[in-house]
């Protein structure tokens, strides 16, 4: 029997990447302990020591010079994410708190929202007592709408008049970490602006290139709006371009539900469909003469592509892993799959280290991983007797093998399994193809008004016909699986299972079971576990949910709810109170809950509009809703409050007074909208 070679020796890239992300993680995990990474990298520079010795004492200490050179890519992938990190560039603005007077370049179009436009920015520099100083970091403005006027553009340079306030999420549970997720952007601060809030300066500091690629962006979707008039304009400008200001949110959650949401994210299906076309139109340069500068320009078409997406991670991936291919036919070699996967990993990596969390380069990397590993031996298990079934098994196992490695880190982020991701993508993905080559025709025969339009006609009715496959098969009651909470080690433990099944087929079968039983075992104990602790669960939970009132009791997994009725569905619910009662494991059916109660030993009013007056005994936890009158300080001074909450209606000024109050009186003082959902735990 042939030994088998091991992973690290057929996919060398994996040694460098593994220790490299590790560092990337532990650094995010312990940035508290500045002290460690360089402790790491003295033991490294020791393992390294007996390079210097003897060979027999080279020999005999052979193990440790790989082991730091481990440690080193460790620790230099720490070190990468911390140069990386906008906070600690000498001019970054929070070290300017009390700055209001700032000079921001636009670094893309402004994006229209209900009641504003939202721009994205670049500091360069803020108002000080000693001038004006260099500054960095990137911001997130929003301006009123106004009547007739339109927002500043991309690369003019703006004077702000207003303070910059860090960026918040919403601080209500388990919910999407925006603070987190803008900070890995680069953004780090924003601010709300009126039309006498900022001035635009003369001059213009963008991109040549940059610029370039929004117009060609611009033009693309009002071709895209011009020959689509039966409202597919949206999904195909997401389909195309990845363009999706203007994609119906709940089409977005029914692909989401349905499995087949990559295909309105721009990731290597796309990639590969353009590579195929490119190759195509450039098949009259085959000769060997010219295979330079065929691939050069196939390439160059491949990453101007990857631009015009907007330089996503998974996008960029597949530009890597095709430019890989690319060069490899180029000098005749047949490269490694895996090794060439794992090498654009570690170059996104080394361009951007905030990717290793982005859940794209996560999906993206691990489909493909997924295809490479277990398309053949899927394929293998049945054998059509037909050109047509063939096709479809194809198909069928190229959705599998994507499916195997990506349904941990899919049920990680989005907490739900699409029970019908086969029946989904059997048609929306040669059917999105098709729309993608529709499209591009659409966008050369645009200077022919006829022919776009006949072609915008098809395209539009091609994208209604996916619409309603989708829609019919999201109606099956089996369509999705939701409610799903796993932790990151459940996560592991279901890639540690994965392998551990996809190895013992092969060899070592018996280690090979018992490590799955093991893992399977410890995995459904976790479960469980979660379970019994949910069912012991007590808490009083107000959210910030901005202009309404949401409030709940957790007793167990039984919910009961004090709040506005439109919180209870809709995106509302979605967004706020879903991930909660995922992360909690709560039941779906809520009681109402009263406006004065107890919970455990403590009493909890809700003062709110209407209300006259507190209890004689006065409240540990008194919740202020809206704009009730009440006159706080006495209240205070009597001692019938102990803690102050304020949720997400009460008005600013009075807040802030309710505040200062509190403060004087040495009440805590709870503000939703600053300090995130106010959760009391018994």
């Amino acid at each position: 029997m042939r030994t088998p070679i091991p992973p690290w020796r057929k996919t060398p890239v994996l040694r460098l990447l593994l220790p490299f992300a590790a560092g990337i993680a532990l650094h995010d995990l312990l940035a508290a302990t500045p002290t460690l990474f360089p402790a790491l990298a003295a033991l490294a520079l020791l393992f390294l020591l007996p390079l210097l010795l003897s060979e027999k004492m080279r020999f005999r200490w052979r193990a440790l010079p790989g082991a730091g050179t481990q440690l080193l890519l460790l620790v230099a992938g720490a070190l990468w994410l911390q140069a990386r990190d906008v906070r600690r560039a000498p001019g970054w603005i929070g070290n300017y708190p009390s700055a209001s007077r700032t000079r921001v370049v636009l670094t893309a179009e402004p994006s229209e929202k209900a009641a504003s436009w939202k721009l994205e920015g670049q500091l360069l520099s803020v108002a000080t007592n000693n001038g004006w100083q260099p500054a960095s970091g990137g911001v997130l403005l929003y301006l009123r709408k106004d009547s007739g006027s339109m927002p500043p553009r991309y690369g003019q340079e703006l004077l702000i008049d207003a303070p910059l306030a860090p960026v918040r999420g919403s601080g209500n549970p388990a919910a999407f970490d925006y603070t987190g997720w803008a900070l890995r952007q680069g953004t780090t601060h924003s601010a709300f602006l009126g039309k006498t809030d900022y001035h635009i300066l003369p001059g213009w500091r963008g991109s040549r290139f940059q610029s370039a690629l929004l117009q060609a962006r611009a033009w693309t979707i009002g071709v895209l709006r011009r020959y689509l008039p039966g409202g597919g304009a949206g999904m195909a400008e997401a389909l195309l371009i990845g363009y999706k200001d203007d994609l119906d949110k709940e089409l977005v959650r029914s692909y989401s539900r349905t499995g087949v949401v990559h295909i309105i994210a721009i990731s290597g299906m796309h990639l590969a469909l353009v590579y195929g076309l490119l190759i195509g139109l450039t098949a009259p340069l085959r000769a060997q003469r010219l295979q330079w500068l065929r691939m050069t320009l196939v390439l160059a078409g491949l990453w101007s592509f990857s631009f015009l997406a907007g330089g996503g991670p998974s996008v960029l991936r597949a530009a890597v892993m095709f430019s890989f291919l690319a060069f490899g036919s180029l000098i005749g070699r047949k490269g490694n799959a895996m090794n060439t996967l794992l090498l654009g990993a570690l170059v996104l990596l080394l361009i951007n280290p905030f990717w290793l969390w982005d859940a794209g380069f996560q999906l993206s990397c691990t489909a493909v991983a997924g295809i490479l590993l277990f398309y053949r031996p899927i394929y293998a298990l049945y054998t059509p007797h037909n050109r047509l079934l063939d096709a479809l098994w194809k198909g069928s196992a190229v959705t599998l093998a994507a499916q195997v490695l990506t349904t941990p880190i899919s049920l990680y982020h989005f907490h739900q399994f699409p029970l019908l991701f086969l029946a989904a993508n059997l048609l929306a993905v040669p059917l999105s193809g098709l729309l993608v080559y529709a499209l591009l025709v659409l966008l050369g025969f645009s200077f022919w008004p006829g022919a776009a339009t006949l072609i915008g006609k098809g395209a539009d009715a091609l994208i209604a016909l996916l619409n309603q496959y989708i829609a019919a098969v999201e109606r099956s009651p089996v369509a999705v699986w939701e409610g799903i909470s796993v932790s990151p080690l459940q996560v592991l433990l279901l890639y540690a299972l994965i392998a551990a099944l996809a190895w013992g087929p092969l060899r070592l079968q018996a280690p090979a079971w018992r490590t799955a039983f093991a893992c399977g075992a410890l995995f459904l104990c976790l479960r469980a576990y979660s379970f019994w602790q949910a069912g012991r669960q007590a808490r009083f939970l107000v959210y910030n949910i901005p202009r309404h009132v949401a409030m709940e009791v957790h007793d167990g997994r039984q919910v009961a709810f004090r709040g506005d009725a439109s919180v209870l569905a809709g995106p509302l619910r979605e967004q706020h109170l879903g991930p909660a009662h995922v992360a909690y494991r709560l039941r779906e059916e809520a009681t109402t809950l009263p406006s004065a109660f107890r919970f455990g030993n403590r009493s909890v009013v809700v003062f709110e509009e209407g209300r006259e007056a507190l209890p004689a005994s006065g409240a540990d936890v008194l919740v202020v809703s809206g704009k009730p009158r009440m006159f706080l300080p006495a209240l205070l001074q009597e001692g019938r409050v102990r803690q102050l909450v304020l949720d997400a209606t009460v008005p600013k000024r009075s807040a802030a007074r309710w505040k200062a109050d509190c403060a004087q009186a040495g009440v805590p003082c709870h503000d939703v909208r600053e300090a995130g959902a106010f959760v009391l735990d018994l």
